[in-house]
């Protein structure tokens, strides 16, 4: 007898929560149930959560998508853990890290896993769930899922996000918590069905310390949904109308030149240099046309570092998902940026594939690594790995002279296609039924 297609879905990070963690996971969500799946996703209540996007709920709405909101247990749903967390952000990023893994493990989350096992248990036992689909970041949802495999007998599907053990974010207090960590990676990939990761570089550190696992291994990319652009082209025109110019393309020669940043920057993502190389630009060319946009950071601790040429930097803050895909529309060219530090080169900042979604020129002040390899094959870019401000001046100048001409190479469309979100979505699905094709089929 055919079963409905159904899911139990485990993400701490969900609508009405903002920023990058969520998107992965909604848009999964949003086109799986598209494709005739029911999923039944726990989550914790927002707390504290700084970054909130009710617009995320849309791609929620869907008569298959039910979603079970549990106690959060984290420093974000407290009056404690919040005070801890103040202290936590006024101290040096490298020692935070520290005093995050010394006061929890294997992260500050794990509160969430305890309060979401009744519930989940409880569902997977009510509709007779066969599959367990947990993403990570945070890996504290990777234990619940594992002790809930393992009461049900239900498949589990892995999702790494960044790399574990090796993630270029961890800070450990000491070489034995640095070792638990080990054994309890090796404990939960040993136990997934299947293991979904980011790129092939995550791909590659985790087999190379897991060989027998990486048969289980699959890279689905993160990606852009095409449905978010939709009515943008319509705002990008009037923008260039209101510059004196009618064409809406990617490349289209503008009085004024919008250089914009999407994103926040990250602590141990210091972009001090590359902002003293824009300002050296800006003094070299005074009649430059190029404004330099940052939006989803305040800038707080960057803004003296542009103080002489304040004028021509604009900093916007934190935007919901909507309103900053209209900012990308909206520019002519986009910066990224990765800060050289310990396994930078296996992260693929989420808003890569919103970048290349747009079709925009993309400037990347980045080390070497798996981003750098994919702008590469995206067309029009320019890759800049010095930190000194005059050569970032010089590799600004240039850029944008091939903007203006109409020089640089063209968007390799077929290549940007394979990141559309319900492409990928096909393959988590596909991964799916591998696993329970009896129940399905």
């Amino acid at each position: 007898m055919k079963r409905s297609k159904q899911v139990l879905w485990l993400s701490y990070y969900a609508p009405p929560m903002g920023g990058s963690g969520v998107q992965r996971p909604v848009k999964f969500a949003k086109y799986l149930a598209k494709l005739g799946w029911t999923l039944h996703w726990v989550c914790p209540k927002e707390g504290s959560y700084p970054y909130r996007d009710e617009g995320l709920m849309q791609d929620l709405d869907s008569d298959r998508i039910h979603v079970h909101r549990v106690g959060g247990g984290t420093p974000q749903h407290s009056i404690l853990g919040r005070w801890i967390q103040s202290i936590y952000y006024a101290l040096p990023a490298s020692l935070a890290a520290r005093l995050n893994s010394w006061l929890y493990f294997p992260d500050n989350k794990v509160g969430w896993a305890r309060d979401a096992h009744a519930i989940a248990l409880e569902l997977i036992s009510t509709h007779q769930i066969p599959l367990i689909f947990v993403t990570g970041p945070p890996f504290s949802s990777f234990s619940l899922a594992t002790s809930l495999a393992e009461e049900t007998g239900a498949k589990l599907v892995l999702d790494l996000r960044d790399d574990w053990l090796e993630n270029q974010f961890h800070q450990y207090a000491t070489a034995s918590r640095r070792t638990q960590m080990a054994k309890l990676e090796q404990q939960v990939l040993s136990k997934a069905d299947a293991i979904a990761v980011i790129n092939d570089h995550t791909r590659s550190s985790l087999a190379k310390r897991h060989p027998t696992l990486a048969q289980r291994m699959s890279v689905i990319h993160n990606g852009f949904d095409p449905e978010d652009f939709i009515g943008k082209n319509e705002a990008l025109k009037q923008v260039h109308q209101q510059r004196g110019d009618s064409s809406n393309t990617p490349q289209s020669i503008t009085p004024d030149s919008i250089w914009l940043y999407n994103g926040l920057f990250y602590r141990q993502q210091d972009p001090s240099d590359v902002l003293k190389g824009f300002v050296r630009y800006t003094q070299d060319t005074p009649d430059s046309p190029i404004q330099f946009v940052i939006q989803g950071d305040d800038g707080k601790r960057y803004r003296g570092v542009v103080q002489q040429v304040q004028d021509r930097f604009e900093w916007k803050g934190y935007l919901s998902h909507e309103a900053s895909l209209q900012g990308v529309m909206q520019a002519d060219v986009l910066w990224l940026h990765l800060s050289a530090m310990r396994h930078i080169d296996r992260v693929t900042p989420g808003k890569l594939f919103e970048y290349m979604g747009s079709g925009k020129p993309i400037f990347a002040t980045i080390p070497e690594g798996v981003t750098a390899e994919l702008l590469r094959q995206y067309g029009p870019v320019s890759i800049v790995h010095s930190t000194r401000p005059e050569e970032i001046a010089k590799a600004v100048r240039l850029f944008e002279q091939q903007r203006q001409h109409g020089s640089l190479p063209p968007v390799n469309k077929s290549f940007v296609e394979s990141f559309d979100r319900q492409r990928l979505t096909h393959s988590l699905e596909q991964i799916f039924l591998n696993l329970a094709p009896e129940s399905y089929l």
